[in-house]
């Protein structure tokens, strides 16, 4: 078996391969690194250097739900963690994956909408934005004080439905994907919740959408999209809490090298894989069947109508922590609370908070600038500057990853989650976007595992899927969706016609050949 892609679904599915017995597994990689999106900079080579400084150019934290993992749609991915722990605990402890604590909110990180500020002239702080009028945020007076908790009214009864029965609360939630998050509040909600304010319903939803996600991505995110992504963030129902790896997120695909060349699988870097085809020739060697995991915007052969997220990072590096101190000691910008900021999220409508296009040197320039909008000149003075000191990464313009993570428009949960996951021949599709939870590493799991099932069950292998859906790994699964597109069950009536396939790559600086 061939898997084109070492990332979270490459190599958590040649895990479950060869669980299952199977022996002969190759996986090709572009890259000279393991991961994919799943990306930490360091910026000093020494990985025994406890201070050395990184940061997470792609996947940087893990939700869950405290004493409950049954809810949690996000398991698997901390099962993993401990099953990778105990792989490693003995013969290579330095592999440990250590979980800490990853501060999702901060009443006293920053809010910066619409270039307003206190009437005092300080920036505001999240909470005292809270509590801020609606001229005091730069809004239009057609805004209701309570516009926010709309939003949050909108979405609940989906959560609820979720959080009851996750497969049923999806059965109700695609009947909604002809909406985009936009129509639905416009034609649905709306209509019930402010029926003598419909003149004003296009400001309503400008502004919600301003803070929510960013303009424009109301109108062309499918409203079925928009509340799985608001999910896992915004249910009320339950305490979310979140992690992060110790010393970087890098630290999870670099656990399971040791797996890969304990078990025989053939890891094999810089190998760009740019054709799949049928092959009668006797002279080569092919594979029985092939996982192809890399993202969709990589596969340029076709046209494809599932967009990704045009997003990227840029990690700036300072001579210190100033924003930990109070305003007043450091001489940044006054808030209104005049208390440092140790972990949470600043809010803007700055540039900063979309993505940019112009070279690195320009990126550091313009966050910069932005930064300096909010905290004050004391960035400029704070800046190390270099490329060796800061990076940045635009996933669009990534060869192996073609976006950042799958975004589905209205209509295409419905009419591409099926074709996006449907093996063809021999050919079987994993990845984040392949999956209900798109977007995450559980979603990378979760597909790792679908294309396993699909590979066993084809083949009359269905005590070795039993075996492996019983591991303690495989507890909290989240296998809502079948490889046709359904939800809650798996079919298995169109039998997969069985035919081998030739992978044509190029291994840098050698070519391009056929492999094994």
């Amino acid at each position: 078996i061939c898997i084109v892609g070492a990332r979270m679904t490459g190599m958590f599915s040649s895990l479950l391969l060869k669980k299952a017995g199977i022996n002969d597994i190759t996986i090709l990689e572009y890259q000279d690194r393991v991961g994919g999106r799943v990306h930490t900079q360091y910026f000093t080579d020494n990985p025994d250097d406890e201070r050395r400084l990184y940061g997470e150019l792609g996947a940087m934290r893990l939700p869950y739900i405290k004493g409950r993992p049954d809810l949690s749609q996000q398991q698997i991915v901390f099962d993993t963690i401990d099953y990778i722990n105990e792989y490693n605990k003995k013969d290579n402890p330095d592999r440990e994956i250590k979980l800490i604590l990853f501060i999702f909110s901060n009443p006293n990180a920053l809010y910066y909408f619409n270039n307003k500020k206190a009437p005092s002239g300080e920036i505001m702080t999240n909470n005292y934005s809270e509590s801020a009028g609606i001229k005091q945020l730069g809004l239009p007076d057609v805004i209701p004080d309570n516009y926010l908790k709309l939003w949050n009214d909108s979405l609940q009864p989906f959560f609820d439905e979720l959080d009851k029965n996750f497969t049923n609360g999806l059965i109700n939630l695609k009947r909604y994907d002809h909406y985009s998050a936009y129509s639905y509040l416009k034609e649905v909600y709306l209509p019930k919740a402010l029926p003598s304010k419909s003149a004003y319903y296009d400001e309503i939803i400008n502004a919600i959408e301003v803070q929510e996600l960013g303009t424009g991505d109301f109108r062309h995110s499918s409203f079925v999209s928009v509340v799985i992504e608001m999910y896992t963030f915004s249910d009320t129902n339950y305490d979310i809490s979140w992690s992060t790896i110790d010393k970087g997120m890098q630290r999870l695909p670099n656990a399971f090298l040791p797996m890969i060349k304990k078990e025989n699988i053939n890891l094999k870097y810089s190998s760009e894989v740019y054709k799949l085809k049928k092959s009668n020739d006797s002279k080569i060697e092919v594979f029985w069947k092939i996982i192809v995991t890399v993202p969709l915007g990589v596969v340029r052969h076709w046209d494809l109508p599932l967009n990704y997220s045009l997003s990227g990072k840029i990690l700036l590096q300072f001579k210190s922590r100033f924003w930990e101190n109070p305003p007043s000691e450091t001489g940044a910008n006054p808030t209104t609370s005049n208390i440092g900021i140790i972990g949470g999220i600043t809010y803007t409508d700055l540039p900063i908070r979309e993505a940019v296009y112009p070279s690195e040197e320009e990126r550091f320039e313009l966050a910069l600038k932005d930064l300096a909008t909010i905290h004050g000149d004391i960035v400029y003075k704070e800046w190390i500057p270099g490329k060796k000191n800061n990076k940045a990464k635009y996933w669009p313009n990534d060869k192996t990853t073609g976006g950042a993570f799958a975004e589905f428009g209205v209509s295409q949960v419905e009419s591409l989650m099926g074709a996006v996951m449907r093996p063809e021949e021999s050919i079987h599709w994993g990845g984040e976007h392949t999956d209900i939870h798109w977007g995450w590493i559980a979603g990378a799991l979760n597909s790792g595992v679908r294309v396993v099932r699909e590979i066993l069950l084809e083949n009359l292998m269905s005590d070795k899927w039993s075996e492996l859906k019983n591991m303690r790994l495989l507890k909290y699964w989240n296998g809502n969706l079948d490889a046709y597109g359904d939800i809650g069950k798996y079919r298995q009536d169109d039998k997969i016609s069985e035919s081998e396939i030739a992978i044509v790559i190029i291994s840098k600086g050698d070519g391009a050949k056929r492999i094994i």
